[in-house]
């Protein structure tokens, strides 16, 4: 059966509620006006609130040590001192915020400080005095090319965004901080700006990095880890065999090596060999006697840099037709032209009508030769994404 609560002890309860409230609006109104008065800004958040409930705690504990009881009679452990405590906390908190905004507008009052509001007349002539620049991006937020395209809410953000920069900053240096606020903030794997004259942004380019394993697997073929004893002689992207252990031991599947760690192997093995495949088993890896190549290893350095593969067919009527491949930005990997394929051309071989060519650059540097949508007669883009994967055949096939 609850107990019954004397009035005079909930008439305690009342009074000792009210005054300990009372005691934390006085006190973050002092420290929040003090705060404003000696440093004309305003208080940091929570602080005056936090300092009020602080003094609100430690007259509950002094209370508490010398009498034994937070509200008149009441033991400590009865539910009705959890239930004072708890109400003094929420009311004291209440309170203590508004005489918080009570003490720092009196302050300003008295002292004559304005609130400055950012966005307002006063904001607009501290940045016409050449402090602060504010600088738009574009409303529209193009994909990069060799990127995986970022999430439509992440482009929608970015669009039309106002970033404010110190004045004085050379191009380049606005360039770098725009692109640094884009990766940084919003997540985004690579971001590329294009500054006009006039520091104005003309375009953002923006992509995501592929993540793990998945893209970096031929069709029909999956990644797994399996315990192995792999070859001494065993590096990224070489073909193995997969045999069991023991007396009997037999070929299992065969497939190519992607990474190792420990006893652990992932290797990448055609779909039919996944059922073949035991988690709870240890394997033996042998080198197929394959030629070496490096070109996973390219594949795999490109997934971690900054800077991308595209595939570029020239137009008859295009701005590399006669160009030397040398004169391109970044480095042109392959040239695809009729049967003949170049891998790595010389600076000086000059690009034909109908050459498809692979070239490796930064995405800020590909706007240079992919000037976009906007620029394109024929309403279509001419360069177009290659997987890691077709790279490296073409490399390989050299």
């Amino acid at each position: 059966m609850t107990e019954v609560v004397p009035v005079d002890v909930l008439e305690n309860a009342a009074i000792g509620i009210v005054g300990t409230g009372s005691l934390a609006a006085v006190v973050s109104l002092v420290v929040a006006s003090s705060y404003r008065w000696t440093t004309t800004r305003a208080p940091p958040a929570g602080m005056s609130v936090l300092t009020g409930l602080s003094v609100v705690a430690g007259y509950l504990s002094y209370t508490a040590f010398v009498t034994g009881a937070v509200v008149a009679t009441v033991p400590l452990d009865h539910q009705a001192s959890a239930g004072y405590v708890l109400t003094t906390f929420l009311i004291a908190g209440a309170v203590a915020a508004a005489g918080s905004r009570l003490g720092d507008r009196i302050a300003r009052q008295v002292s004559g400080l304005p609130r400055i509001d950012a966005d307002g007349e006063a904001g607009t002539a501290v940045r016409s005095a050449r402090l602060a620049t504010a600088v738009g991006l574009p409303e529209t937020i193009e994909d990069a090319d060799g990127y995986r395209s970022v999430d439509p809410s992440v482009r929608r953000a970015l669009a039309g965004e106002t970033v404010r920069l110190p004045h004085g900053l050379s191009r380049t240096e606005r360039r770098d901080r725009i692109e640094r606020h884009v990766e940084g903030d919003y997540g985004v794997g690579n971001a590329a700006v294009t500054i006009a004259e006039d520091g104005t942004v003309e375009r953002l380019v923006v992509g995501d990095r592929s993540s793990e394993l998945g893209s970096m697997l031929p069709p029909k073929t999956v990644g797994m880890a399996i315990t192995a004893d792999p070859s001494p002689n065993a590096s990224l992207g070489d073909p193995v065999e997969i045999w069991t252990t023991g007396a009997q031991s037999r070929l299992v599947a065969t497939g190519t090596l992607r990474t190792t760690s420990g006893s652990v192997a992932t290797v990448v093995v055609d779909v039919d060999h996944v059922s073949t495949l035991s988690a709870d088993e240890r394997y033996r890896l042998v080198t197929r006697p394959d030629e070496q190549t490096d070109g996973y290893e390219f594949a795999s350095t490109l997934r971690t840099a900054d800077e991308t593969v595209v595939a570029m067919t020239v137009d008859p009527d295009g701005p590399l037709a006669g160009e030397f491949a040398g004169w391109l930005p970044g480095r042109v990997l392959v040239v695809d032209r009729d049967d003949e394929v170049l891998a790595l051309p010389a600076d000086n071989e000059t690009l034909r009508a109908g050459d498809r060519l692979w070239l490796l650059a930064h995405p800020a540097d590909l706007s240079r030769v992919d000037p976009g949508p906007a620029s394109d007669t024929d309403g279509e883009r001419h360069a177009r994404v290659e997987s890691d994967v077709d790279v490296r055949t073409h490399l390989q096939s050299q």
